[in-house]
């Protein structure tokens, strides 16, 4: 009889915490896609509780193969937000759900879709998710290359510039050997992002400008991109007023520069042009 009584300041705990909510758990079932459909391997999802309650604040799970996660151990009936995690880039895709009953999981009705990341590193737009790898990289010299396009662009002086004097720059731009010239317009919007940076470009593009210059429209204009609103327009060419120069030119003019640097270089040597032998961005020389 005594040990009976003394059970019972112990059932009445366990009850209590019962009724308190512990013990109680459910879960949460989906999978993760890119902008493409493609499943996102080896990404954290993190669950937080909207209204936190001590011990079920948040949870994670790592997505697999196929991009499918379930993440254990949520209250019941509680409003939870799910987000991808990684060390490489961020992204604003979250999902706020209802988690289910008690004992009971709840399935994502669509996956979670990366429309875009950014890298960690340099805020680049991400177009690997696995490896990080960003659409546009800046070497030392301070060209950056387009991946998507093959172009390799410079950005040119922070200052308000007129046509002409956007021309000059261009002409006389002598970063990696030269072979630069002034954008279309077509080349210019392929830079448009909308949402991207400051000014809807990405950030190795870093100006305080607006408008970019880029082929004439005729004998007192030149056409530019506004990359504000994402439209062309056209400017007369002493027009200075928030209008920037950037600089291109195609990846296979650096391929061509360094192909006749090498026959130079041969031909100097006497035929022996190992020695001038350089890497090209993809593959040797």
């Amino acid at each position: 009889m005594k040990h009976a009584v003394k059970c019972i300041p112990v059932l009445l705990w366990v009850m209590t915490i019962a009724a308190c909510g512990g013990g109680k758990q459910s879960a949460v079932e989906g999978k993760l896609v890119d902008w493409n459909g493609k499943s996102v391997a080896g990404v954290k999802i993190t669950a937080a509780q909207v209204q936190p309650i001590k011990g079920y604040e948040q949870f994670e799970a790592e997505t697999g193969s196929d991009g499918a996660f379930r993440i254990r151990g949520l209250f019941p009936s509680s409003q939870y937000v799910l987000k991808p995690w990684s060390d490489k880039w961020t992204c604003d895709t979250g999902v706020r759900l209802d988690s289910a009953p008690q004992g009971e999981t709840a399935v994502l009705p669509s996956p979670m879709v990366i429309a875009q990341a950014y890298s960690k590193t340099n805020g680049s737009v991400v177009i690997n998710l696995d490896t990080g790898e960003t659409r546009f990289t800046t070497a030392p010299d301070g060209i950056i290359s387009d991946s998507e396009t093959g172009l390799e662009w410079v950005v040119g002086p922070d200052r308000d510039t007129d046509y002409g004097q956007a021309e000059q720059w261009v002409s006389a731009c002598a970063v990696a050997g030269g072979g630069w010239r002034m954008p279309t317009r077509q080349e210019l919007a392929s830079l448009y992002q909308k949402g991207v940076g400051e000014r809807n470009m990405d950030p190795a593009f870093r100006t305080t400008g607006m408008w970019v210059w880029a082929e004439p429209h005729d004998s007192s204009s030149a056409w530019l991109f506004n990359f504000r609103h994402g439209f062309e327009g056209w400017r007369f060419l002493d027009d200075p007023d928030y209008n920037r120069v950037f600089a291109v030119r195609s990846d296979s003019q650096r391929w061509r520069q360094a192909c006749s640097l090498l026959q130079t270089c041969i031909g100097r040597r006497g035929g022996a042009g190992d020695a001038c032998i350089g890497t090209h961005p993809h593959g040797f020389i």
